[in-house]
């Protein structure tokens, strides 16, 4: 789909105080004693009676207040804030009040609740714990509710959404989980899993793991039990015996956020968009009915607008037609007054002028379908943008989406794309339209200037895309222009018929312009045969013939001749009124001037296609001149955008045209000027080239953000029904999915709460790569804010005191450098002059600006001395964790293998992580004989094919020089760096999209044993697309099937051949144990494999 993204300078909604009911609630919490209960809605904290009624606000700072949790004692509540910048914890009376802000770690922080007795709160960290993700770096830490202190970890390793014991002796806390809370079913080993940890003697419990999405675990206030979320309903479960049993039953709804009173007599948990609450005993929830008087937001909303998305241009470039808003507005070229056309909370989207300037042609969504629809002014004798009113028809009326309009350049044919990739054609009213293409993805195409023909790209089955041309007479079948295995894409016909351009992928990343002749004559004649008839056509125009002699005309003298009457300047073609055409019959028009017939010599037509190479550049936005000897197009070099051209048929070298890079661009025969869109703005260039000439326009704009919210709902909606990759979308009636969220979407107080019906929507489906993030706009520069600096060192927390006891010092961070070094085991006793005790929080020290020298006075032994350095960020510090983790491990795996393995991580299946692994093959490879390949907690990506080229590259031949009697191979015959030896991979539930691929291709192709834990099951490729100019959907839209089973490797992980899971508490890695006892076996029966004797031909 084009990008829809349109800028609002100026919102202005007005408010209204009313009462509306409380809906769409995050993270309720309640009371000691259940009566009431808090929780998160509209960015703000908020308490209502358990039994329902009038909601009270406590909170109204404009940032993110969330997470609230009552004290024991029910005289407080703690909460989360965002009004520093980061997640900090505060708490306030429970009737509302000033709150005290407990943390300052610039890091932040999660609440989870109070410690039983009142004195503290438990809180998730990420910190420098580990350079993992979110939810396998998090530890479970207690704050003093009290005084400023440091923070005390319940135990050292990750867990999430912990609930301390009635008697504080326990944790139950969640590990793994598939993040999404609103997905329904999911299934694997990524489900979430609810262990118990014992401070006592300090041993972890596994208490649920049956790949099952098990979360939220809260204890029952006798300790002997708890409640929990397993697949959307609530479950309970007993210690002792181990048993459990499911509470509620909803099919096509999910239990989320639930949270229990003290007292163990009440719980409260949302389910779908409402509160439920339920007493331990009853049959069913009971629906928590609140309402809450606040500021809401009037329905119309009114916005300036000053950018647009698509444009037209009349042929006479004297008025142009946008998108803005989403709506389509007309403008003249000179007043720039816009003149609304359609007012409709949907989108409009593919404007078009219809080639006489009489009629205007858009997509829309309007009517809950996106159809194809004509307008045209009310006053045909006036102007569009003098118009008030305008008719408006819907030119198609089917389910199925419609997109990207093209008229003939006559008029006289008009084409469009329907459903996934069909291309139509029809009368200019859009009657008698035929299928010309049936298609799985939408093809660019172009018309030949004779209407005859169509270019067009489109992809294939291996997803290559080509160049085809096609008569539209259906005389001979589409045929393939191009012919090429890497991408050829966006064709444009040159305007006298005669060149066909377009550009193409060679190399990786990087596009080039190619072109071809469609006569062969006009390919065969040299740079001489050309120069030589432009000389002789000037040479004839300079020859003075003689004049002839006229005859005196009667009535006049000789040589007088009559004046011709001055011609009126012609302004846009008037448009024939509707009533008019109907009712009396046109004179016909004067016969206009046929172009021949467009001709093609397709004998080898493939052999005159010449590519133009421009090093270090894409190029893309191919556009003709008018007489079609030159060529336009963008380039971008590096971040850079321009515009360049090059001219036909001699002057082929790219010349720098504009610096300017618009888009959505027609070249007009009229003034030879270049129109289209820049930033948004309609722009216009010369013909030849420069600065560009910006209309700038200010279009006041209302809209029912009610109205529009829905619209934005069905939008995602339509894109999941046509794109998705599973026609099946979860075996969920869709329709039906559409008509229960939609309403509320349009209900929701803002558009924040429709995105959470989006999400609902997608969730539904039971998939990865799905989500929808909202557009947050521009932000104001702000003042900059302390950050909690991090020193390259981690210290002891069982240590003491007095000081900090250093455990560990980061490799490559400040604590490392020569002149700032510091050693394990030495004592930092001072920061800038301030002592520190274990017990002091890091941040009272440490928060500041980053660029700044901090001075530690260090102990070692009974020397005291003084280390200035230069601190880094705790984001620089998970990355330096990173790099020292793969150190380790290579060293564990050398070490293990007395030197015969090595070992390399792949963080990402990106080029950059590819580029790595091939220098890794002989830096980690060299001299060893196996090597240990890990894709754990690798996100994905698209490198797989590139990976197992560089491991599978047949072996067919053995190259040995003079001189050497060691077998090998010239490395600059290969595609890559390969690696030949044997291999393990390593993988674990974290392992994600692109790299659940390779895992799967490994043990397909069997190349090498897996090991560690079976893949999460997320494989769809994925892109996404813009909605509205509200946010951005991503789209998986091409399933990934297992070439032996032909299993879909969604909801599917590769399956380890050795499974480990690792131990909790227990800092050795298993996998990485078991990965180097399954290699040495692997090489072990490899330097046993037969080898040939070598016999040179003087031997034979």
């Amino acid at each position: 789909m084009m990008p829809r993204l349109l800028h609002s300078l100026l919102v202005c909604c007005s408010l209204s105080v009313a009462a509306a009911p409380v809906r769409l609630v995050h993270e309720p919490a309640l009371s000691p004693d259940g009566r009431t209960v808090a929780f998160q809605w509209q960015g703000d904290i908020w308490t209502a009676p358990t039994a329902g009624g009038r909601a009270t606000r406590l909170t109204t700072h404009p940032a993110l207040d969330s997470g609230a949790a009552f004290s024991p004692d029910g005289t407080q509540i703690a909460f989360n804030s965002e009004r520093e910048g980061s997640k900090l914890l505060y708490t306030m009376p429970a009737g509302g009040g000033q709150p005290r802000q407990l943390t300052f770690h610039t890091d932040g922080c999660d609440l989870r609740e109070w410690t039983p007795d009142g004195s503290g709160l438990l809180v998730g960290l990420g910190r420098d714990f580990s350079w993992m993700r979110e939810s396998r770096a998090a530890r479970l830490a207690v704050i003093d509710a009290r005084e400023r202190k440091a923070e005390s970890l319940w135990f050292d390793d990750y867990g999430f959404d912990g609930v301390i014991s009635p008697d504080s002796q326990k944790v139950l806390f969640m590990r793994e989980g598939s993040e999404s809370w609103w997905r329904q079913g999911y299934k694997g080993a990524r489900g979430g899993q609810i262990w118990l940890f014992n401070r006592v003697d300090g041993s972890f419990q596994q208490i649920i793991s049956d790949e099952n999405e098990n979360r939220w675990p809260l204890w029952k206030p006798d300790g002997k039990g708890f409640y929990f979320v397993k697949n959307g309903n609530l479950w309970q479960h007993d210690l002792s015996s181990g048993k459990g049993g499911q509470i509620t039953h909803y099919k096509d709804d999910l239990v989320v956020f639930p949270c229990i009173s003290r007292d163990g007599k009440t719980l409260v948990f949302r389910v779908r968009f409402d509160l439920y609450r339920w007493h331990p005993g009853d049959k069913a929830p009971v629906k928590i009915e609140i309402d809450a008087a606040h500021d809401a937001p009037a329905d119309m909303t009114r916005v300036v607008l000053e950018k647009a998305t698509d444009i037209s241009v009349t042929r006479d470039g004297l008025q142009m037609a946008f998108i803005a808003g989403g709506d389509v507005w007309v403008m003249d070229a000179e007043l720039k007054e816009p003149r609304r056309i359609t007012h409709t909370a949907e989108e409009e989207r593919d404007v078009i002028f219809a080639p006489d300037g009489k009629a205007l042609l858009f997509i829309s969504d309007a009517q809950g379908q996106t159809d194809l629809w004509q307008a045209s002014p009310a006053d045909v004798k006036k102007a569009w943008w003098e118009n008030s009113g305008f008719a408006l028809k819907k030119l198609t009326n089917d389910a199925q989406a419609e997109a990207r309009p093209k008229f003939t350049r006559d008029g006289k044919k008009l084409a469009w794309l329907r459903d996934r990739g069909d291309l139509w054609i029809a009368e200019p009213d859009g009657t008698k339209a035929r299928r010309i293409i049936e298609a799985w993805n939408p093809p660019s195409y172009e018309f030949s200037p004779d209407g005859a023909w169509i270019v067009y790209s489109q992809q294939d089955e291996w997803f290559n895309a080509d160049i085809w041309l096609l008569p539209l007479d259906g005389s001979r079948p589409p045929f393939n222009l191009s012919r090429h295995p890497d991408n050829d894409t966006r064709p444009v016909w040159s305007p006298d018929g005669k060149m066909i351009a377009w550009t193409g992928n060679r190399e990786l990343d990087e596009s080039d312009i190619f072109y071809v002749h469609l006569q062969a004559e006009d390919d065969e004649k040299t740079r001489r045969e050309r120069t030589l008839a432009r000389v002789r056509e000037k040479y004839k125009k300079t020859v003075k013939q003689e004049p002839k002699k006229e005859e005196p005309r009667k009535g006049g003298a000789a040589g007088v001749v009559a004046e011709k009457p001055e011609e009126s300047k012609a302004s846009a073609p008037s448009p024939v009124p509707v009533k008019a055409v109907a009712d009396k019959p046109q004179s016909k028009p004067a016969a206009e001037k046929k172009d021949s017939p467009l001709k093609i010599d397709f004998a080898d037509i493939h052999e005159r296609i010449h590519r133009i190479k421009i090093a270090n550049s894409g190029e893309h936005s191919l556009v003709w001149s008018p007489d079609s000897k030159k060529l336009i197009f963008q380039s971008q070099l590096e971040e850079r955008k321009s515009t360049r051209s090059i001219e036909f048929p001699d002057d082929l070298a790219p010349r720098s045209f504009s610096p300017a890079a618009l888009t959505n661009i027609e070249w007009l025969k009229a003034d030879d000027q270049i129109v289209g869109l820049l930033d948004g703005k309609p722009a216009v260039l010369s013909g030849k080239g420069g600065e560009p000439r910006i209309h700038a326009f200010r279009a006041q704009h209302s809209y029912s953000r009610a109205e529009k919210q829905r619209a934005v709902f069905d939008q995602c909606w339509q894109v999941m029904r046509d794109d998705y990759y599973d026609e099946r979308h979860g075996n969920r009636d869709w329709d039906a999915v559409r008509a229960k969220y939609r309403d509320m979407a349009a209900e929701a107080p803002d558009m924040n709460g429709a995105g959470e019906c989006v999400w609902l929507m997608l969730g539904e489906l039971n998939g990865s790569h799905l989500g929808f993030s909202w557009n947050t706009g521009s932000t104001a520069a702000l003042s900059w804010r302390e950050e909690t600096a991090h020193l390259g060192l981690r210290f002891d927390p069982a240590f003491a005191g007095p000081g900090w006891k250093v455990r560990d010092v980061i490799a490559k961070s400040p604590a490392s450098h020569k002149n700032s070094r510091i050693e394990p085991g030495e004592i930092v006793l001072k920061v800038d002059g301030r002592e520190v005790v274990p017990a002091t929080d890091v941040s009272s020290v440490l928060n500041g600006p980053m660029e700044r020298d901090i001075v530690l006075t260090v102990k070692n032994g009974d020397k005291l001395r003084e280390v200035t350095l230069r601190p880094i960020s705790y984001t620089t510090a998970r990355k330096l964790l990173y790099d020292a983790w793969i150190h380790d491990n290579r060293h564990a795996v050398e070490q293990a293998s007395n030197g015969a393995l090595g070992y390399l991580h792949i963080s990402a299946m990106d080029d950059a992580s590819f580029q790595k692994f091939q220098e890794e093959l002989y830096h980690a490879g060299a001299g060893r004989d196996g090597l240990v390949i890990d894709v754990r907690e690798n996100g994905g990506g698209s490198t797989t094919d590139h990976l197992l080229t560089a491991l599978m590259q047949p072996r067919h031949a053995i190259a040995i020089p003079r001189g050497s009697s060691t077998p090998g191979y010239p490395q600059d015959r290969m595609i890559y760096a390969t690696w030949q030896k044997p291999i393990v991979v390593l993988c674990n539930q974290n392992s994600y999209s692109n790299a659940e691929v390779f895992s799967h291709a490994i043990k397909t192709l069997k190349r090498g044993s897996l090991v560690g834990v079976q893949t999460a099951g997320g494989v769809i490729s994925t892109g996404s697309t813009t909605i509205m100019d509200v946010g951005t959907l991503r789209l998986p839209f091409r399933g990934w099937y297992v070439l032996n089973s032909g299993q879909d490797m969604e909801l599917n992980g590769a399956r380890p051949d050795h499974i480990v899971w690792p131990h909790l508490g227990d800092k050795t890695d298993r996998q990485l144990e078991k990965a180097v006892e399954v290699l040495k076996k692997d090489v072990e029966a490899w330097r046993k494999r037969p080898q040939p004797k070598l016999i040179k031909a003087t031997e034979r």
